[in-house]
């Protein structure tokens, strides 16, 4: 009977030990760094630099600002949508695209209009690797960079970022690729670099560098 008893029991212990399942670490995985709350506002300011062809530079400077009107639960995660809305300096308000962001255990993605992006690949790591358009016929390579470590934003020093290398060709001859997202614990994305500059080819003028036209924006994450 004590044998019946004993054998029982681990037998309960077995099976419960089966058919439990252990939510996974949020901290550990890094999820804190791409929050998903639909009752947030994600505002930036936006610094835009156009290298035209004929010479001259157009700079623009105005807000950006994420709101979301509906959230929904996916298969292992959580997508929230919205629309991202352009903001002059004078207030002046209207659309600029529909926004996507969904989050699961494994990747962080936002989606533009039609234009889809991993932000960041769970677990957060060192020089992790991934495919961030992979819906693209050409792979590009997103890598985590100083993860887990602080940050300087300004004046303030964020403790807890990440920073996610797109591209950062700035030793070519004919152009100029530098695209790097920052996202802090708990906030998201705090800061955006994307420079994609094309240099001029003639022959007085290869190797210096001289901009012939391209693209520069930075944003900036808005504290209210």
């Amino acid at each position: 009977m004590r044998l019946y008893l004993l054998l029982s029991s681990l037998l309960i212990i077995f099976t419960s030990c089966e058919n439990s399942t252990v939510a996974p670490n949020e901290v550990n995985l890094g999820l804190q760094f791409f929050p998903i709350d639909s009752q947030s506002v994600d505002s930036y300011s936006v610094e835009e630099i156009n290298y035209n062809n004929d010479g001259t530079i157009d700079t623009n400077r105005y807000f950006v600002q994420d709101e979301w009107n509906d959230s929904m639960a996916i298969e292992g995660g959580v997508k929230l949508e919205g629309y991202r809305y352009r903001i002059s300096q004078n207030g002046q308000k209207q659309i600029l695209s529909t926004v996507v962001k969904t989050r699961t255990s494994k990747l962080a993605k936002l989606k533009l209009g039609n234009f889809e992006e991993i932000k960041l690949s769970f677990p957060i790591a060192e020089s992790k690797s991934w495919d961030g358009q992979p819906q693209e016929f050409e792979e590009d390579e997103f890598t985590i960079f100083k993860a887990f470590q602080p940050y300087e934003l300004g004046d303030s020093t964020i403790l807890n970022a990440v920073q996610v290398i797109q591209e950062d060709n700035q030793d070519s001859i004919s152009n100029f690729d530098q695209r790097i997202e920052v996202y802090a614990a708990t906030i998201g994305l705090i800061y955006k670099v994307s420079s994609q500059l094309e240099f001029c080819r003639d022959t007085e003028c290869l190797g210096l560098q001289k901009i012939e036209f391209g693209r520069t924006i930075r944003m900036r994450r808005e504290f209210n």
